[in-house]
């Protein structure tokens, strides 16, 4: 007998909510179920967490991952999505793709030798980004995939479609016979510490960072 879920993933891409997702997953895995469908609505935010969830995600051979876009995927979520074997979008869904950035909170002080390190940093996290969506849409969209990380693209789910990142899009998201379950990320502790430096894939809005 074959058991479904779906796995509902609402907000940033970071190592709470990405650990919270893979709780979700062993635990189901261990449960007997054989196919999760993690649907996915984020604007991004930590590169590094969702490249290992990606990773880890494919490494399970065993199990059949599907990925669904319920409205935006995107920066570091794009990572997250890739990791479907199967991946459908819903009509007027979006994907942004661009490049890392490095986000200061308040005064840091860096010298060149520090400024290089960082930059090295933002440049292996773009190619990692690279390496992942060239890997999943058509060879013909790699040009497009690196000149998106010196600005920024946005990908409709018919676009995407046509790119190779989108396998069907569809109005509904659940797999008939298949139970929800929602990934809940722990809360941060109050007030929350941040580190002065953070390397981060969100999509910017008028009023800032998401």
């Amino acid at each position: 007998m074959v058991f479904a879920i779906d796995a509902r993933l609402h907000g940033e891409i970071n190592t709470q909510s990405m650990g919270a997702l893979m709780n979700v997953v062993n635990s189901q895995v261990r449960a007997g179920v054989k196919k999760i469908r993690i649907v996915i609505a984020s604007s991004g935010d930590d590169p590094s967490a969702g490249f290992a969830a990606y990773n880890y995600l494919r490494g399970l051979t065993n199990l059949e991952i599907s990925t669904f876009n319920m409205g935006n995927v995107d920066s570091a979520a794009v990572l997250l999505f890739c990791a479907g074997k199967t991946r459908y979008a819903v009509p007027g869904a979006r994907f942004v793709i661009h490049g890392n950035s490095l986000t200061t909170v308040g005064p840091v002080q860096m010298d060149s030798n520090v400024l290089q390190s960082n930059f090295e940093i933002i440049k292996n996290l773009n190619q990692m980004l690279i390496q992942v969506l060239a890997a999943t849409a058509h060879k013909e969209k790699r040009d497009d995939i690196e000149n998106a990380m010196h600005g920024q693209l946005i990908v409709s789910a018919e676009e995407a479609v046509k790119w190779g990142l989108v396998h069907d899009v569809r109005a509904t998201y659940m797999e008939p016979g298949a139970i929800l379950v929602t990934v809940s990320a722990p809360a941060p502790p109050s007030p929350e510490v941040k580190p002065p430096v953070q390397f981060t894939s969100s999509t910017p809005t008028a009023a800032g960072k998401l």
